[in-house]
């Protein structure tokens, strides 16, 4: 077609048969619109579920953290402050990384920080029941932070290296949430297994210094006359 089409005829040029030149006619005479668009309304709407959807993972995320705190303070008390500090330490830490990386947050990447929490509590829950093994013993405080530990350390790490794996797995072969609930697992599990490493010992030892012996402030079960208090020496 050579010239405009502005009417109902035109002339095709070519080298065409027959078949051909009726099925290009076709196709021309179909691309017609013998009508035109008239604008009557234009409504512009926002993404309401999944804005909705995001603040009630926040508000279920951030009450899921006051509950896990509630429980460690009223199940290991003293431990279980130490325990607190630290995990608000950890949130703090997780969310500057997340923003310095520009890790996009969804609802599985939520969910991912959700779980990694737990998994640092988790941590937390097996040195501290070590020291307690330790503490019921007979030990000082000094020595049961240590032994609990260095007993406790192997399980802590394998625990979290194996989870590491998994969300190293979904974040390299996942798409697009998959992807995304890999990565803050993985960011999660790294600084909750640091947390409890470093930061939970770090404060264990400056609880030591406060020479507290009463058992029953440390976890161990019973009543305050049952379990007694550390016997001699510094804690």
């Amino acid at each position: 077609v050579s010239e405009k089409i502005d009417s109902n005829n035109c002339i095709i040029t070519g080298d065409f048969d027959a078949e051909s030149a009726k099925a290009l006619a076709a196709n021309i005479k179909s691309g017609q619109l013998p009508f035109s668009l008239e604008q009557v309304e234009v409504r512009t709407v926002s993404a309401t579920l999944g804005d909705e959807a995001l603040k009630n993972a926040v508000t279920a995320g951030i009450i899921g953290l006051i509950l896990v705190m509630l429980f460690m303070l009223l199940v290991y008390r003293l431990l279980g402050l130490m325990a607190d500090i630290a995990l608000v330490g950890y949130v703090g830490i997780v969310l500057v990384i997340i923003s310095n990386l520009h890790v996009n947050l969804t609802l599985p990447g939520i969910a991912g920080i959700i779980l990694s929490i737990g998994m640092a509590v988790d941590a937390n829950v097996v040195i501290f029941e070590r020291i307690k093994e330790e503490l019921k013993l007979g030990k000082t405080v000094r020595s049961a932070v240590d032994a609990g530990f260095n007993r406790a350390l192997s399980a802590v790490i394998d625990s979290n290296v194996t989870t590491i794996i998994s969300a190293v797995i979904l974040w390299l072969l996942g798409t697009g949430t998959i992807k995304g609930f890999g990565i803050t697992l993985l960011i999660g599990i790294v600084v909750s297994m640091l947390s409890a490493i470093f930061v939970t010992k770090f404060l264990l030892k400056q609880m030591i210094g406060m020479n507290v012996k009463q058992l029953w402030l440390y976890g161990i079960n019973g009543t305050k006359q049952e379990v007694g208090s550390l016997k001699g020496g510094k804690a």
